[in-house]
């Protein structure tokens, strides 16, 4: 197949046909609220979280319900195609490769991704700040402007904190994240700019430990205890490419991820 850039729209229908899924019977989407107060003008969509499968995404105020709903369900098929073809505890490389593929052909545009082995500066540390140390890394190497790049790092933030409150999507993200003795999931930070463009930097953590794994993101570990791999990107929504393939990307899914949404604020 050609380059992702390239395809045309059969090509991206064609492939998204073809993908297999892995079974989401367990994969719920599960939305928390990330913010304190209303924005005036802004409360129909404020800044909010969402676990979807093994994705921790924030989104900063004033992402459109549509561009959100795009979001989910493109992390959730790109999610679950991979899963499908690889154990993420074991090839981890290429299950991230079918991951981005899927991406990309979705209308996702990568501008910065890179895998490698993470070492923490701290000799111990816990998972949730990995993968927002890693995430501040993306979000830097976007190069977008100052007040951006601070929304996105503190929306982050917020929706790491406001998980941790909420026992049913932890419950989820817990069950959707663990390997055998390690864990492999991504935190997201999503931007809408005054022209519709999405933005969305990510912080991939994928982790092997000695021990079973009871707690993925708030257990401090000494860092001789864990082997950690970090991913980082950046990525750009192409809307017109993605309305092209929206549908069938939610017949897709609908068969299993229909009967498992459920939104909520705290």
């Amino acid at each position: 197949m050609k380059h992702e850039t390239s395809m045309t729209i059969a090509e991206r229908s064609a492939f998204i046909n073809d993908c297999q899924l892995a079974d989401c019977t367990h994969s719920m989407i599960e939305h928390v609220s990330a913010m304190d107060d209303p924005v005036p003008g802004l409360q129909d969509e404020p800044s909010q979280g969402a676990v979807v499968a093994g994705n921790l995404l924030a989104f900063a105020e004033g992402v459109s319900r549509q561009n959100k709903e795009d979001v989910m369900d493109s992390l959730l098929f790109a999610t679950l195609a991979a899963n499908k073809d690889f154990n993420p505890e074991t090839q981890s490389q290429e299950w991230y490769a079918r991951f981005n593929k899927a991406l990309a052909t979705m209308g996702w545009i990568s501008t910065n991704w890179s895998y490698s082995r993470y070492r923490s500066s701290h000799q111990r540390f816990s998972m949730e700040q990995a993968g927002l140390e890693i995430l501040g890394s993306a979000i830097a190497a976007a190069a977008l402007p100052g007040p951006a790049s601070l929304a996105m790092l503190k929306v982050a933030a917020d929706a790491v904190e406001a998980l941790k409150a909420q026992d049913k999507p932890l419950r989820m993200f817990e069950r959707q994240t663990k390997t055998h003795k390690g864990a492999n999931f991504r935190i997201g930070a999503c931007m809408e700019s005054t022209d519709g463009t999405v933005n969305m930097a990510m912080g991939a953590v994928n982790f092997s430990a000695d021990s079973a794994v009871t707690n993925v993101l708030f257990w401090e570990w000494n860092s001789t205890e864990v082997e950690t791999f970090r991913g980082e990107d950046h990525l750009v929504l192409n809307s017109r490419i993605y309305a092209s393939v929206r549908k069938r990307i939610q017949q897709r899914l609908s068969k299993s991820a229909e009967s498992a949404i459920d939104e909520f604020d705290i």
